[in-house]
């Protein structure tokens, strides 16, 4: 979008309104605009959320703090820098959109600024770009602030004086919670404290709970679909995540315009050859809270249970925990015995500190969890050469091994840069286990030039070579 244009859009449509205009954030925005406004303090809070009903918490108290007027049911500040980071995705793509660039971080939390000023190239320095923006004490910014970007090889803008820019921007962040009475207590049992929702579920929810551990669901309650995926393997277990979608209309908003329930599983029933039944039952309790949504909108929660391979009837319950609107249902799954028949890759992340790209597998569902991040799809991978690019996936050599010596599973990883090989050749020995080896490699890119790559991941399992490759951005 050219830059008058976008000045211009600004100016003349009060962000609000453009957030009120479209449909709610969706997951990736979400995720996005907690990157840009997270403090220090909550970044630590958010790394021991470890769960997903601790992530889910974690989001609804992250807006709570956020939500200058409770009182009613929008959350102005999200509205506001909602309204931006579409606007920054839309306006400044080439640098990587949400996640990418700095120009998209900067103008999120500063909005336009009063200068925009380019910059010629010197026998120093390349061409550039200067941002200005003047004080803004009430928002914490105590002087004049410039932003100086240099742009790379391949035309994508990179911030010079970061450290100075993000010292001013974590004051920011500071200023924009306006309720700070709100933490991130946990009760006895470690989860997080939601205002306004009892402790540890409500007078419903245990009667609910004390139902499906009795064997059977009770009767009456809303309906409710539940879509199972299947995802990263342990020796004698398959991980199950369980979505739940509800009405919007069977659950009730809490007094900030959200929307919280708990929601339970059950494994009823398991088979497997030489595991007895007692064993193979698998309880499961936790409360969930749904991602920032109008009430108008389904209520989607998700909960993950470890079952080991075969068929299994689970019995399902949600408790809306401000109405005590409550339903159950059951279901048959098959949970698959990984590995397959065929020696298979996972998906494959690539990751550094700012950036992250999952990589479609062959396998179903997903193929694995990442420490408390489930990942999904991206349209881009852009690194910093700064940085190290980081790469993790499974290796599944197919027939589960039996017990006794572990097979040897070597991995080679090359570096290619536009379709020529830049040299880069690494081998490594995979941790490997009887059903799995799982790799996480790390990449210093300090020493490539900017430009496009294809990262080659070669494993050498029993003299077969098996080969993926994914591209990626590097930028200055």
């Amino acid at each position: 979008m050219p830059l008058l244009l976008l000045v211009a859009l600004l100016l003349t449509v009060p962000a609000t309104a453009m957030a009120q205009g479209g449909d709610r954030p969706t997951v990736t925005e979400l995720g996005w605009l907690e990157s840009f406004l997270m403090t220090g303090e909550e970044r630590r809070a958010s790394i021991e959320a470890v769960t997903h009903g601790d992530r889910e918490a974690f989001r609804r108290l992250f807006w709570m703090r956020r939500d200058p007027d409770p009182s009613t049911p929008r959350n102005e500040t999200l509205d506001l820098y909602l309204a931006r980071v579409r606007l920054a995705d839309s306006s400044f793509s080439e640098d990587g959109g949400y996640g990418g660039g700095d120009r998209a971080r900067i103008f999120v939390l500063l909005g336009m600024p009063v200068q925009v000023l380019p910059q010629p190239a010197t026998e120093e320095t390349p061409e550039g770009l200067l941002w200005v923006f003047p004080p803004e004490p009430e928002n914490g910014l105590a002087g004049t602030l410039e932003a100086r970007y240099l742009r790379d090889e391949v035309g994508q803008l990179w911030l010079e004086n970061r450290t100075e820019v993000d010292e001013s921007l974590e004051e920011m962040r500071r200023r924009l919670i306006a309720r700070p009475e709100i933490g991130f207590e946990r009760n006895e049992a470690g989860q997080l404290l939601i205002p306004n929702l009892p402790a540890g579920g409500s007078a419903r929810a245990r009667q609910v709970l004390a139902k499906l551990d009795g064997g059977a669901p009770p009767a009456g309650g809303f309906s409710f679909r539940v879509t199972p995926a299947y995802f990263r393997v342990a020796d004698r277990a398959t991980y199950v995540a369980l979505l739940f979608e509800t009405p919007g209309e069977v659950l009730a908003p809490g007094t900030d315009g959200q929307l919280a329930a708990s929601v339970f599983a059950k494994t009823a029933s398991a088979e497997e050859e030489g595991l007895d039944s007692a064993d193979a039952v698998t309880y499961r309790l936790e409360t969930a809270h749904t991602s920032i949504q109008s009430a108008e909108g389904p209520g989607r929660f998700e909960t993950s249970l470890i079952l080991p391979p075969g068929r299994h009837r689970l019995l399902l319950g949600v408790v809306d925990e401000q109405s005590e609107a409550y339903g159950t249902t059951q279901i048959e799954i098959e949970a698959p015995a990984f590995p397959e028949a065929e020696p298979a890759f996972s998906s494959v992340v690539l990751y550094s500190d700012t950036t992250m790209q999952e990589y479609s597998g062959i396998l179903p569902g997903r193929a694995f969890q990442f420490g408390r991040t489930h990942f999904e799809p991206r349209s881009t991978a852009v690194f910093r050469r700064d940085e190290t690019l980081g790469a993790f996936y499974f290796f599944y050599p197919g027939a589960r091994e039996d017990d006794g010596e572990l097979p040897e599973i070597v991995a080679e990883y090359t570096l290619s840069r536009e379709g020529r090989d830049t040299g880069f050749v690494r081998p490594e020995a995979l941790p490997t286990s009887t059903r799995q080896a799982a790799a996480n490699a790390e990449i210093a890119l300090t020493d490539f030039a900017p430009g496009r790559y294809e990262l080659g991941i070669r494993v050498l399992y029993r003299d077969e070579v098996y080969e993926t490759r994914k591209p990626f951005t590097l930028v200055r």
